[in-house]
């Protein structure tokens, strides 16, 4: 299977890192780690920062790139929110630095707009290749150097929806459990019947095997858990499932030995059963495509839609419930993103067909392909300006309910409204947004606490380097902690995954 696949569309990178659990010191990870060694790299100003000379008592290291579009920006808003609540004393003692996974991409200047967007000077650090992974490295960090061919932007594929109203709606790819399910199932031609209820799917059959009304045994699902690298039965149903941080799935009858399971090979999606008398069957996705993005951005957004098969692959029959006409007056159309000629094309193959998607567009076959709004990846910000948008302060990030506004500086998200901007200081902020990435906080060189994804509060990290600053003093009582837990941060996008271009080949550079 190649690179371009299912996952890399969902997760362009991982971040690896030894910590222990949550002990009653910290709030976020309390780690045990030995100092970090000494790097020098070049901020956002072209000057070169070297990290011992600039330490703080206490430092704030983050790993982000410039054109992520949920993760990144979230953290580095989170991380303004918690540098714009430390006292005076404190802030004289308080390092921030934000280092950048995608050098290729983020230069210097890129770096400099990302921090003059956000309204943050601290630190953003790129440089050459070499130098950034001994960086990586003394951080305990493993970045997935993974190139996606459709990422040409280094954005993450999305979904323009125009309804027949003409209202459009940029959807995220968001994928639920049974979304993945429903993909890997079509893929491997497995014969799988499902209950629908108020409570979600049931599975009641696979491949003819099926469940007995009496309940003397059912089908199970399994989720595979990257940190323990075990099978674990799933807390929730199989539509309550996130498939950008699950996309290893399995179905097992209760009454079978479930040691048959293996450990998923690789980053590719993929599904298992274990039938009634403990064989197995097994399947990995073979390609990506605008079926499975379709699929995943309407279902994240939560919009219902029809995509009958047939001979010639899927087709959209509806979307929200809205239906071409029987006189074929107009129907669902699919559009594909020119990026050369930054403009709509009409698909000249169906869903099925397009391969690794870019950006995509469904519209009613009687609207005007220029009248599709541009992707957002590709909208000069000062266009997205909208007094009915985040008060006319902002602009929209994601979509569903992952959707919130990216401020402009000197406004933050109103409390419990992360829709509306108001003017910073009007109302304290707490982030909950949840995707995958790590931010530590150091005492001088040494890494004392890790937070993982970005759904922390902006008061529980200030805490946290309060801590550090105030009550350290007593270093043994965490140097003295044993052992390692190896915790996995999974992203991605989209909601929201990290994706590094790097080994990107010349072609793409002219491009």
């Amino acid at each position: 299977m190649n690179r371009r696949t299912f996952l890399t569309a969902l997760v362009a990178s991982f971040l690896l890192v030894a910590a222990l659990p949550t002990s009653s010191a910290y709030i976020g990870h309390q780690l045990s780690r030995a100092d970090v060694a000494d790097f020098s790299l070049t901020d956002q100003n072209n000057s070169e920062f070297n990290f011992s000379q600039n330490a703080e008592k206490v430092n704030v290291v983050s790993f982000i790139f410039t054109s992520c579009p949920d993760v990144c920006p979230v953290i580095t808003q989170s991380l303004k929110q918690v540098q714009m609540g430390l006292s005076e004393e404190d802030s004289n003692d308080v390092q921030f630095v934000s280092i950048t996974v995608d050098p290729r991409h983020d230069t210097p200047e890129r770096l400099h707009e990302y921090t003059q967007l956000h309204g943050v000077e601290w630190p953003h650090l790129t440089g050459e290749q070499s130098l950034l992974e001994d960086a990586y490295a003394t951080f305990g960090i493993l970045v997935d150097e993974i190139v996606i061919e459709a990422h040409i932007s280094n954005t993450e594929p999305t979904v323009t929806y125009v309804d027949t109203n003409n209202s459009t709606t940029e959807l995220m790819f968001s994928p639920t459990g049974w979304t993945l399910h429903q993909s890997i199932v079509d893929s491997a031609n497995w014969t799988v019947n499902a209950s629908d209820s108020e409570y979600g799917h049931f599975i009641t059959s696979i491949e003819g095997f099926e469940a007995p009304s009496d309940s003397s045994w059912w089908w199970s699902l399994l989720l595979f858990n990257t940190s323990s690298m075990t099978w674990e039965e799933s807390p929730v149903g199989i539509d309550s499932v996130n498939a950008l941080d699950h996309p290893h799935l399995a179905w097992a009858a209760s009454i079978a030995n479930h040691s048959g399971l293996e450990h998923p090979s690789g980053d590719d999606a993929s599904m298992q059963i274990v039938f009634p008398d403990s064989t197995t069957a097994n399947h990995t996705m073979s390609e990506f495509n605008a079926w499975h993005l379709s699929m995943g951005a309407f279902a994240g957004a939560d919009i219902n839609t029809s995509m009958p098969s047939s001979q010639y692959g899927h087709y959209m029959d509806s979307i929200d419930d809205v239906t071409g006409p029987s006189d074929s007056s107009w129907w669902w159309n699919l559009f594909v993103w020119n990026q050369s000629s930054d403009s709509w094309d009409t698909s000249d193959v169906g869903m099925d067909g397009l391969v690794d998607p870019p950006h995509i567009a469904w519209a009613p076959s009687s609207v005007n392909q220029t009248d599709i709004p541009t992707p957002d990846a590709f909208r000069p910000s000062s266009s997205q300006s909208n007094p009915m948008i985040c008060n006319g302060k902002g602009w929209e990030m994601g979509s569903g309910a992952g959707k919130h506004c990216m401020c402009d500086e000197g406004y933050e998200w109103a409390e419990d409204d992360r829709l509306s901007c108001v003017s910073t200081g009007e109302n304290e902020q707490e982030f909950s947004v949840g995707h995958s990435s790590i931010t530590y906080i150091l005492k001088g060189m040494k890494p004392i606490v890790a937070w993982t994804g970005d759904d922390w509060k902006a008061d529980d990290f200030l805490e946290d380097i309060e801590r550090v600053l105030g009550t350290y003093s007593s270093a043994s009582d965490v140097d003295s902690l044993p052992g390692m837990t190896l915790l996995i941060a999974l992203s991605g996008i989209s909601m929201a995954a990290i994706v590094v271009r790097v080994g990107v080949d010349s072609e793409e550079d002219e491009a």
